[in-house]
């Protein structure tokens, strides 16, 4: 702890930059960030959105790369700790209950991973949404629900990978066809039976896992 760090970032602050040097890891108390890579073109794609209670950029240690692979900007208001890669390294070589804890966690992490570069291969557009929608939706009925959306409009489009003017078609075509309505930040789902049908999936079917 003595080498820990207390970090607060305002809102569009960036935490690092890709190729910036890569001797910290942090875990996030408050807020939502984003991880995301640039392209030549300067675009940006929106690699992971990290919330509270979540740590990361910790694997870089494990392989002593020198650089982050991303850019970290924060989406809200957030507080971090920051820690010291070596430092922390040093203390799982005398801890073997922390080191497995810790690979156990980064395991699920790439599980979790491969599932979404298949959705994002295999699936199209609409399908990516619609199932987003189902994997984080609280049920308020037992055949309604509501998706509340911690995150800007346009920081989800780019991590389900939809350019922003299609992301805007989709939800207004799902609005016409009365399979969602927009409350504030919430999405209410109105037919939780007809969002399933519609991409063809079982209604018993468990995809939010």
């Amino acid at each position: 702890m003595k080498s820990a760090a207390r970090i607060q970032l305002s809102s569009h602050e960036n935490l690092f930059f890709q190729g910036d040097p890569a001797k910290r890891f942090y875990l996030l108390l408050n807020g939502n960030l984003q991880l995301y890579r640039s392209n030549p073109q300067g675009q940006d794609k929106v690699i992971e959105v990290v919330r509270e209670g979540h740590t990361f950029a910790e694997a870089l240690m494990f392989n002593k790369q020198s650089v982050y692979p991303v850019s970290a900007q924060a989406v809200s208001e957030c507080l971090l700790i920051s820690f010291e890669c070596d430092c922390y390294r040093n203390m799982l070589k005398h801890n073997s209950e922390a080191c497995m804890a810790v690979m156990s966690d980064m395991s699920v992490r790439l599980r979790k991973h491969i599932n979404e570069v298949e959705v994002l291969s295999l699936q199209n557009a609409q399908s990516r949404l619609l199932l987003f929608l189902m994997r984080h939706m609280k049920n308020t009925d037992e055949n309604q629900g509501r998706v509340a959306l911690d995150i800007p409009k346009r920081v989800l489009a780019s991590r389900l990978s939809i350019q922003p003017e299609t992301f805007s078609r989709l939800i207004k075509k799902m609005t016409a066809n009365q399979l969602i309505s927009e409350n504030g930040h919430d999405i209410i789902i109105n037919d939780v039976r007809q969002l399933y049908a519609s991409v063809d999936v079982p209604f018993d079917s468990d995809v939010r896992h």
